[in-house]
């Protein structure tokens, strides 16, 4: 979200604008890529802002469409700052199976299939891939 605040993105979205929601989109605006619920509460220290708060808000704001939530190969939700719909992801993202890193492949654009026949209704559309990442790959 090239630009953006984090309290425009909440005024943006009608959300209250408290200090812990704040700090927790400015982790957020920092990263490169997804980041666990471990990742983010350990970047806000300083801030007195409890797991469970930060889990609620990162909920919040997936319901509010603005951040997305992806499991990677461990099972682990990730969060990233996105301007996809909240029901869906608009672009891959990528797992390295050596150093587990994951990364949201923002160029690539995943097609829409909104046009299915009437029987399927689809409520959530994901696509990922898995490999060695080019700084694993370096290494090798």
């Amino acid at each position: 979200m090239p630009g953006k605040t984090a309290a425009s993105i909440l005024h943006e979205y009608n959300l209250k604008q408290t200090a812990g929601r704040i700090a927790l989109i400015d982790v957020l605006l920092a990263s490169d890529r997804p980041l666990s619920h471990k990742e983010i509460y350990n970047n806000l220290e300083g801030h007195f802002y409890d797991s469970v708060s930060v889990y609620r808000s990162l909920e919040t704001f997936v319901n509010a469409g603005f951040v997305h939530k992806i499991e990677d190969a461990n099972r682990t939700w990730l969060f990233a700052l996105c301007t996809c719909s909240k029901t869906s992801h608009c672009h891959p993202h990528f797992f390295c199976r050596i150093c587990g890193q994951s990364e949201c492949l923002k160029d690539y654009l995943i097609p829409r299939l909104d046009d299915l026949n009437n029987d399927y209704i689809v409520e959530e559309q994901r696509y990922y891939l898995k490999g060695i990442c080019s700084s694993c790959n370096e290494s090798l």
